[in-house]
């Protein structure tokens, strides 16, 4: 005697459940492939066979249209998935590290700002652009919120993964008579700052797992030392600082990457962020770091100087923990592999004629919370990431040809 085969009531609650094995998972109600697993059980894979009588009370079984799932497809070759025009572009991996409240969000809020700023004053255009929805909607909130809003981004809450594309063209110069086109991604994990300390009980235990494996598999990290944060106890940088490193340099020395002095393999790009805050910019003034080229020009401090201004930082114009921090990072990373900047997000305030003032350059309201009515211009936000992605694409480059290790610039 032959059993009646079932097949489940399409409007029923078990619909696509009870012709699955338990192991096959839990499809929704009205998933496509539950009706054609329990047609294949039905006819038992061979094409003309009878389908099972119909159950009284219900309507006939309808076959499928076809939809190409035949067995005729084992007797043709696969076909491949379209292709994108043009190769995709080299992707790096840069994770951004910084104590809670530093500023990371609005670091890379800034980036497609200063990307579209850049040929102003280089040779280089840069087109950012989203690799995938979310990273897209990022880029869009963020010069809404900065520039039209003109306020701050909310600070990161939860794990957000951010791949951009990098394109642009290198203008000719004396030693390179023809222009240059470019093409890199980045790849960055944003993470709420308190993933970055280890002791910290505001964020979940496996948010600061992904923080050590993402920050350990980076080719480059850009650091951001937050001179005025670093003031609270509870924000000191030390402590986001030398938890984190001590498990990238266990987790990097169990997989054998270390260098050959003990140090991390990464490049680092440190900033020294909100050079344009008062409280900054003033004492750095005084101390005679920072220069104007011409009278209305953005001020800055000269690249050949920034090692210096950051050591100035740690010891005359912060102290205490910052010392700790400027000793750990020589400790854990390579100096060779250093590279430092004097960083603001948002930069000074400009005049109607977009010339600085020392009169009025505060580009913070009052209250601290809103952008003044001129726009951001992001001060060494885009140049840490386009130093990083030269150096790691440089280095690939060199290691595949056989060439010895690169030692980098200070």
């Amino acid at each position: 005697m032959t059993t009646q085969q079932h097949r489940p009531d399409p409007n029923s609650e078990d619909y696509g459940d009870e012709a699955r094995s338990p192991d096959q998972g839990q499809p929704g109600k009205g998933h496509p492939g539950a009706d054609r697993t329990w047609q294949s059980l039905a006819l038992n894979g061979t094409p003309g066979a009878d389908a099972p009588a119909p159950v009284p009370g219900r309507a006939p079984l309808q076959h499928a249209a076809p939809d190409g799932h035949t067995v005729t497809d084992r007797n043709q070759p696969p076909q491949g998935i379209p292709q994108l025009n043009g190769a995709p572009p080299v992707g790096v991996r840069i994770g951004v590290w910084g104590a809670s409240g530093s500023g990371k969000t609005t670091f890379l809020g800034a980036v497609p700002i200063g990307a579209m700023q850049h040929q102003q004053r280089a040779r280089v255009n840069w087109v950012v652009a989203g690799m995938d929805p979310s990273s897209q909607e990022f880029l869009l909130d963020s010069v809404d919120q900065l520039v039209s809003e003109q306020r701050f981004p909310e600070a990161t809450r939860a794990q957000r993964d951010l791949r951009w594309s990098f394109t642009g063209e290198a203008q000719a110069t004396r030693r390179m008579s023809t222009r240059r086109q470019i093409s890199f991604a980045l790849e960055v994990l944003d993470l709420p700052g308190e993933a970055f300390n280890p002791r910290s009980t505001q964020v979940a235990e496996d948010l600061h797992e992904q923080a050590v494996t993402h920050l350990s598999s980076c080719g480059g990290l850009v650091y951001l030392f937050d001179p005025l944060l670093d003031a609270n106890q509870q924000t000191a940088s030390i402590n986001y600082f030398f938890g984190m490193a001590s498990q990238m340099a266990a987790r990097v020395r169990d997989e054998g990457r270390l260098l050959r002095n003990g140090r991390l393999p990464h490049r680092v790009a440190v900033c020294i962020t909100k050079f344009d805050h008062p409280d900054v910019f003033e004492p750095a003034l005084r101390a005679g770091w920072v220069t104007q080229e011409q009278v209305g020009a953005v001020p800055r401090v000269p690249e050949q100087q920034a090692r210096g201004f950051f050591d100035w930082i740690c010891n005359s114009f912060r102290g205490g923990s910052a010392r700790l921090v400027r000793d750990a990072l020589g400790n854990f990373f390579d100096p060779d592999r250093m590279s430092y900047y004097a960083t603001s997000a948002i930069g000074f305030r400009l005049n109607a004629s977009n010339q600085f003032d020392y009169r009025s350059y505060v580009n913070v309201e009052p209250d601290g919370e809103r952008i003044c009515s001129s726009p951001p211009t992001p001060i060494n936000v885009i140049e840490p990431l386009m130093a990083l992605e030269a150096d790691l694409r440089g280095t690939a480059g060199r290691q595949s040809r056989g060439a010895r290790p690169w030692r980098g610039r200070r």
